[in-house]
């Protein structure tokens, strides 16, 4: 937290908890400027990682269950990825060059077949395309509308996690193997009796 303690003597609840936004605020703007590069390229990193970790909540897992390298790489492909990138060019032209980037950090990182990320690419280029369509176009109005322009990114990256919820959900989709169902999930042949009470 960015509140001075010395000046929040005599302070109400109510006070304080008004005043830690804006000083929070001022904290990032002000790191923004003297930092713009590493601040984007760690903001993005914690959107990501939130996006892959509320992703893989969804799929059932618990806190203790998260595969932990999946959500590093997820971190990495903000970090080393999307912020740099956003830092020089902002969500214009290269959406699909963002998705497809992530597509390929991650298969990299997960020591894919360079078949294997092509086949993921393909598979997810159309449907993550639809979805940007889908919701940034919305989410513009209000950047261009109504968000200062200082405070853009900030707003972009807040619904941005919602975004790399649906850029992992993808990706977490590409990377799996589509399992028959006479198959485990160790790919081991299981008779079909097994097969229909699962």
């Amino acid at each position: 937290l960015s509140v001075d303690l010395g000046i929040t003597r005599e302070w109400s609840p109510k006070e304080i908890a008004a005043r830690i936004p804006l000083d929070n605020w001022r904290s990032y703007t002000n790191v923004l400027d003297m930092a713009p590069l590493q601040t984007k390229a760690v903001t993005l990193a914690t959107v990501y990682t939130i996006g892959d970790i509320l992703v893989q909540n969804k799929e059932g897992r618990d806190m203790g269950e998260l595969d932990r390298w999946r959500i590093l790489w997820s971190l990495l492909a903000g970090l080393i990825g999307h912020g740099p990138m956003s830092h020089v060019w902002y969500h214009t032209v290269f959406g699909p060059i963002l998705n497809i980037s992530y597509i390929i950090l991650l298969g990299i990182m997960q020591l894919q077949s360079p078949s294997q990320i092509r086949s993921n690419m393909k598979r997810t280029t159309i449907p993550l395309i639809v979805s940007r369509l889908k919701l940034w176009p919305f989410v513009h109005c209000i950047t261009y509308g109504v968000i200062p322009l200082e405070n853009r990114l900030l707003w972009v990256d807040a619904v941005e996690i919602v975004w790399v919820t649906i850029l992992a959900s993808q990706a977490a989709g590409a990377g799996e193997e589509k399992k028959s169902p006479q198959e485990n999930m160790n790919g081991e042949r299981v008779p079909q009796e097994e097969t229909i009470k699962r």
